[in-house]
Protein backbone atom coordinates (compact mmCIF):
# COMPACT_ATOMS: atom_id res chain seq x y z
CA UNK A 1 0.00 0.00 0.00
CA UNK A 2 2.76 2.47 0.97
CA UNK A 3 4.87 1.48 -2.05
CA UNK A 4 1.86 2.01 -4.31
CA UNK A 5 1.34 5.52 -2.88
CA UNK A 6 5.00 6.35 -3.39
CA UNK A 7 4.87 5.05 -6.98
CA UNK A 8 1.69 7.06 -7.64
CA UNK A 9 3.31 10.17 -6.15
CA UNK A 10 6.42 9.75 -8.25
CA UNK A 11 4.34 9.23 -11.41
CA UNK A 12 2.34 12.36 -10.60
CA UNK A 13 5.49 14.36 -10.02
CA UNK A 14 6.95 13.16 -13.33
CA UNK A 15 3.77 14.17 -15.15
CA UNK A 16 3.82 17.59 -13.47
CA UNK A 17 7.45 18.09 -14.52
CA UNK A 18 6.64 17.08 -18.11
CA UNK A 19 3.68 19.48 -18.22
CA UNK A 20 5.72 22.35 -16.77
CA UNK A 21 8.44 21.78 -19.39
CA UNK A 22 5.84 22.02 -22.15
CA UNK A 23 4.73 25.35 -20.76
CA UNK A 24 8.22 26.81 -20.32
CA UNK A 25 8.47 30.52 -20.89
CA UNK A 26 10.34 31.77 -23.90
CA UNK A 27 12.32 34.95 -24.33
CA UNK A 28 10.36 37.55 -26.28
CA UNK A 29 12.60 40.60 -25.94
CA UNK A 30 16.21 41.31 -25.01
CA UNK A 31 17.66 44.78 -24.48
CA UNK A 32 21.41 45.11 -24.00
CA UNK A 33 22.39 48.24 -22.05
CA UNK A 34 26.11 47.53 -21.84
CA UNK A 35 28.77 44.99 -22.83
CA UNK A 36 32.47 44.63 -22.20
CA UNK A 37 32.08 45.88 -18.63
CA UNK A 38 34.46 45.01 -15.78
CA UNK A 39 33.78 44.64 -12.07
CA UNK A 40 37.34 45.76 -11.32
CA UNK A 41 37.84 49.18 -12.86
CA UNK A 42 41.24 49.66 -11.18
CA UNK A 43 43.05 46.95 -13.19
CA UNK A 44 43.82 47.99 -16.79
CA UNK A 45 44.43 44.35 -17.85
CA UNK A 46 41.02 43.24 -16.60
CA UNK A 47 39.35 46.22 -18.28
CA UNK A 48 41.09 45.47 -21.58
CA UNK A 49 40.18 41.78 -21.49
CA UNK A 50 36.58 42.43 -20.46
CA UNK A 51 36.05 44.71 -23.46
CA UNK A 52 36.23 41.48 -25.50
CA UNK A 53 33.04 40.16 -23.84
CA UNK A 54 30.38 41.39 -26.24
CA UNK A 55 27.42 38.98 -26.33
CA UNK A 56 24.76 39.81 -28.92
CA UNK A 57 20.97 39.67 -28.51
CA UNK A 58 20.72 36.19 -29.99
CA UNK A 59 23.33 34.85 -27.55
CA UNK A 60 21.66 36.54 -24.57
CA UNK A 61 18.23 35.21 -25.56
CA UNK A 62 19.69 31.71 -25.93
CA UNK A 63 21.31 31.99 -22.51
CA UNK A 64 18.04 32.96 -20.78
CA UNK A 65 16.18 30.23 -22.68
CA UNK A 66 18.62 27.50 -21.55
CA UNK A 67 20.00 28.65 -18.16
CA UNK A 68 18.98 27.01 -14.93
CA UNK A 69 18.98 28.26 -11.31
CA UNK A 70 22.07 27.70 -9.15
CA UNK A 71 23.35 28.82 -5.78
CA UNK A 72 24.98 32.25 -5.57
CA UNK A 73 28.39 30.73 -4.80
CA UNK A 74 28.55 29.43 -8.38
CA UNK A 75 28.60 33.03 -9.66
CA UNK A 76 30.76 34.50 -6.92
CA UNK A 77 33.26 31.64 -6.60
CA UNK A 78 33.13 28.57 -8.88
CA UNK A 79 32.67 30.43 -12.17
CA UNK A 80 33.61 33.95 -11.12
CA UNK A 81 34.38 36.34 -13.94
CA UNK A 82 34.96 40.08 -13.67
CA UNK A 83 33.49 40.60 -17.17
CA UNK A 84 29.81 41.29 -17.64
CA UNK A 85 27.07 42.71 -19.79
CA UNK A 86 23.78 44.10 -18.55
CA UNK A 87 20.28 44.73 -19.79
CA UNK A 88 16.66 43.65 -19.54
CA UNK A 89 14.70 40.62 -20.69
CA UNK A 90 10.99 39.90 -21.21
CA UNK A 91 9.37 36.47 -21.41
CA UNK A 92 6.27 35.04 -23.07
CA UNK A 93 4.42 34.92 -19.74
CA UNK A 94 4.83 38.73 -19.48
CA UNK A 95 7.42 38.46 -16.71
CA UNK A 96 10.53 40.59 -17.06
CA UNK A 97 13.60 41.70 -15.23
CA UNK A 98 17.01 43.26 -15.27
CA UNK A 99 20.06 41.06 -15.80
CA UNK A 100 23.80 41.03 -15.27
CA UNK A 101 25.39 38.37 -17.47
CA UNK A 102 28.95 37.27 -16.73
CA UNK A 103 31.35 35.89 -19.33
CA UNK A 104 31.71 32.65 -17.32
CA UNK A 105 28.16 31.62 -18.24
CA UNK A 106 26.41 32.89 -15.12
CA UNK A 107 23.89 35.64 -14.55
CA UNK A 108 21.86 37.43 -11.94
CA UNK A 109 18.28 38.05 -13.00
CA UNK A 110 16.34 40.49 -10.85
CA UNK A 111 12.60 40.27 -11.46
CA UNK A 112 10.45 43.41 -11.30
CA UNK A 113 9.24 42.17 -7.91
CA UNK A 114 12.79 42.53 -6.58
CA UNK A 115 13.39 38.78 -6.27
CA UNK A 116 16.70 37.56 -7.65
CA UNK A 117 17.72 34.30 -9.25
CA UNK A 118 21.24 33.12 -10.03
CA UNK A 119 21.58 31.30 -13.35
CA UNK A 120 24.12 29.10 -15.11
CA UNK A 121 24.48 27.84 -18.65
CA UNK A 122 27.93 26.67 -19.80
CA UNK A 123 27.54 26.05 -23.53
CA UNK A 124 27.57 29.63 -24.73
CA UNK A 125 28.89 30.93 -27.99
CA UNK A 126 30.59 34.11 -26.85
CA UNK A 127 34.22 34.85 -26.16
CA UNK A 128 35.08 34.50 -22.50
CA UNK A 129 38.38 36.30 -21.79
CA UNK A 130 38.88 34.38 -18.55
CA UNK A 131 37.76 30.89 -19.63
CA UNK A 132 40.88 29.24 -18.23
CA UNK A 133 40.00 30.36 -14.69
CA UNK A 134 37.34 27.68 -14.19
CA UNK A 135 39.53 24.68 -13.40
CA UNK A 136 39.91 23.32 -16.93
CA UNK A 137 36.22 22.53 -17.26
CA UNK A 138 35.81 20.41 -20.43
CA UNK A 139 32.81 22.57 -21.42
CA UNK A 140 34.93 25.73 -21.40
CA UNK A 141 37.19 26.32 -24.39
CA UNK A 142 40.62 27.33 -23.18
CA UNK A 143 43.30 28.45 -25.57
CA UNK A 144 46.02 27.23 -23.18
CA UNK A 145 44.67 23.69 -22.70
Amino acid sequence: MVNQRIATGIAGLMLLCAVSLCEARTVTKVVINGTGLALDDSDPYVQEECRKFVPNKKQVARFFSKAYPVEGRIIHHDRYSPCYAKGTVEFSDHSSGEWWLYSGGTAILEWLSGDKVYLLYKQNRWRDPFACMYGMDPDVPCEDQ
